[in-house]
Parts: structure tokens; C-alpha cells; sequence
């Protein structure tokens, strides 16, 4: 148990300053940070730099969704998503 209440340790297999690219859109870029929220999937903040506009861009993705650049190994993540629901509640048309 950690220093406060219903603190725990997290971990993560992105190497921050290390180049990842995104499956779905191509965005590459260096990992500044990664964050664990309550109900979400580990998140990992890319930046590239912008040439043209002299600026740099960062952009949120799930960890699942990148790729290591230098190794092409696929990051993976313990926490896939929100609360889960009931076994009857599941589905598309769940509410």
C-alpha cells in the first residue's frame, strides 16, 4: 500500500524518451509521459516536432495502440478500459 489511501503501484513497458508510432493514424513522435486514469486505459503523450509551423505538437494515445519504434515491439497494458459491467449487461445495447 502506498503513501495515501487506495494508492497502489502502476507500471508501464513505454520508455519515455523513446520514439513510438501510432497503428491507427501513423503519428510518430517521442514518449514525454504516461497516465493512469481510474476508469481508462494507461495513456502516453507523443510530441513531434513541427518544422513548418516551428512548433511542437503533442498528441494522447492508448498504450495499446503504439508501437516502439527501434524494436517494433507493441505496448501493452494491464488496465484495457472503464468499470466492467455485469455478465447481463454487456453488449452494444447495454445501458
Amino acid at each position: 500500500m502506498g503513501l495515501f489511501k487506495g494508492s497502489t503501484e502502476y507500471k508501464s513497458d513505454i520508455i519515455l524518451g523513446d520514439r513510438y508510432i501510432d497503428k491507427q493514424t501513423g503519428y510518430e513522435g517521442v514518449a514525454t509521459s504516461v497516465s493512469f486514469f481510474q476508469h481508462a486505459c494507461e495513456r502516453v503523450c507523443v510530441e513531434t516536432f513541427d518544422r513548418e509551423r516551428q512548433s511542437v505538437i503533442e498528441c494522447v494515445f492508448d498504450a495499446p495502440r503504439l508501437t516502439h519504434v527501434e524494436t517494433q515491439a507493441v505496448a501493452t497494458t494491464t488496465k484495457t478500459g472503464g468499470p466492467q459491467k455485469p455478465p447481463g449487461q454487456r453488449g452494444s445495447n447495454a445501458r
